[in-house]
């Protein structure tokens, strides 16, 4: 617990530092100008990438760093790892080992090797590095080892099923290059196996990618991408109209209506990204498990979906149901009158703390759960922050009441959600208990993902319906907008997102 907690509470000082030294620090910024390369793609985010280093980096900014930086294991359709990627084959030896096979003859756009040395050298990062944002997952890993160039031999401690689900969310780093420049230096120009290369960035305003000459795959369609941001969905809109961006990211209901009308191409995918409420259950006011249960029945998930989305999301009370399309075996309905009844005339205080402008209509999502709970007798104070100061102030458990944050499965299994935010020793970590811990190795050590799906549900059961640690809220339904004659980008319910098919 002590190691993760002091692995995140760094995030946010490498993200600072590596964000300007790329010279993207700004907060928005305008499309890309004088430029005419017509095959560009001009991408606008609803918010700048805090970081482009893969291993601290939190994957919301992988839309920019994975079009340079490729993930091990690649994802299938289904969500589940495909062999089509960097690592071409794997096979579970025995319980506790796995044996990877390496795509041969691909290098780094620096010319480093990308062999199976670099493979062990990534995944050692992400298992060892005070700054790895992924370490929670790797602890059951004991040894890593080359035997050969295109073979990775990967032994756990205990039986894990899914180590190669695990892999679709690690990104391969030219291991001298990330050690000669550090987590700042490599996000300042990240340098990976992509069919992009990094290629520039302008303070405030943008980060550019071109086209990899060498890639190993398919040669892009188009000759790069520019990415710049805006915080606000109708500037983005705007731009979008005005027609000096080609896609803009994050639309929510209104924008993606008026971009309809406006006879724009808007595409929408279910994601996994889901809105969950976390009660901190180690201090007051939610250590008492009464005043959890009553926050947890004052929440009404079905209203936020129908009045601020206008059904245009998914209401989710499930926490370990990751994939699009799923809910949950058992979960929690709002009960206003008995949510009222359990706070009585106390008028407890909580604090309510939300990172404004990251995910769509966040502001509106927090001031209904905020009045949901004063409408049950709490008093409530609103405490909108900036992203990265959401997660230093996670991980230095400095937070109190409740937090909202948006949890994406980047990888499709329900251990991600479990280990990520349930144990003792997570990101989280805001409800400690023995039981779930061992529920949580339980379920790593059956056959697959399927054969621990019942353990999943008794996890599920005692997180979010017994203790109410956990208030899930919706999955978001994804929606962006398409510039007239621009095609082929494609988002993934994973938050990934594919331009190298990407025309305009």
């Amino acid at each position: 617990m002590i190691k993760n907690a002091s692995t995140l509470r760094r995030l946010a000082g490498i993200a600072v530092a590596a964000t300007v030294a790329a010279g993207a620090a700004g907060c928005g910024g305008g499309p890309a100008t004088g430029t005419s390369d017509t095959s560009r793609i001009r991408a606008l985010l609803n918010a700048q990438p805090a970081t482009l280093d893969p291993i601290a980096g939190a994957r919301s900014a992988q839309v920019v760093w994975a079009t340079m930086v490729e993930p091990l294991v690649t994802t299938g359709s289904d969500l589940e790892p495909a062999r089509t990627g960097l690592i071409t084959d794997w096979k579970r030896a025995s319980p506790t080992k796995w044996t990877f096979t390496l795509r041969p003859n691909v290098k780094f756009s620096n010319g480093e090797t990308a062999d199976a040395a670099a493979v062990v050298n990534t995944l050692t990062l992400t298992r060892d590095q005070n700054t790895s944002i992924l370490k929670t997952y790797f602890g059951n890993v004991a040894s890593i080892e080359a035997p050969d160039a295109t073979t990775v031999e990967v032994t756990t401690k205990r039986p894990q099923y899914d180590i190669p689900n695990l892999l679709t969310t690690v990104y391969l780093v030219p291991p001298k290059y990330y050690k000669e420049k550090g987590p700042a230096g490599f996000s300042a120009a990240p340098v990976g196996t992509g069919p992009y290369v990094f290629e520039g960035a302008k303070p405030g305003r943008e980060i550019s990618v071109k086209a990899n000459p060498s890639y190993w795959g398919a040669k892009p369609a188009n000759t790069g991408v520019t990415f710049t941001w805006a915080t606000e969905a109708s500037q983005r809109l705007a731009l979008l109209q005005g027609k000096s961006v080609d896609v803009a990211f994050d639309l929510p209901p209104a924008q993606a209506d008026q971009a309809k009308k406006a006879g724009l191409k808007v595409v929408s995918t279910e994601s996994a990204l889901k809105i969950t409420a976390f009660l901190e259950a180690t201090k007051a006011p939610f250590k008492d498990a009464t005043l959890r249960e009553a926050a947890a029945l004052a929440i009404n998930r079905d209203d936020i979906v129908k009045g601020i989305f206008d059904g245009k999301a998914v209401a989710d009370g499930g926490l370990l149901n990751v994939k699009p399309g799923t809910q949950p075996a058992r979960r929690v309905d709002a009960d206003p009158a008995r949510a009222k009844q359990l706070v009585g005339s106390s008028g407890p205080s909580v604090n309510l703390t939300y990172p404004a402008g990251q995910y769509t209509n966040m502001k509106e999502v927090a001031e209904s759960v905020g009045a949901s709970l004063q409408q049950a007798g709490f008093t409530v104070k609103y405490l909108p922050v900036d992203y990265g100061t959401l997660v230093k102030q996670v991980a230095g458990r400095q937070i109190d009441g409740l937090f909202l944050l948006g949890a994406v499965p980047n990888v499709a299994v329900p251990d991600f959600f479990a280990s990520g935010f349930m144990k003792s020793a997570s990101i989280t970590s805001s409800c400690p208990d023995p039981a779930i811990d061992r529920l949580v190795a339980k379920a790593l050590e059956q056959k697959n993902a399927d054969a621990a799906q019942s353990i999943y549900d008794e996890l599920n059961t005692l997180g979010v319906v017994q203790k109410h640690c956990y208030v899930p809220l919706y999955k978001q339904i994804y929606t962006y907008g398409l510039g007239s004659g621009a095609d082929g980008i494609v988002y993934g319910p994973l938050n990934s997102v594919d331009f190298t098919k990407a025309t305009r």
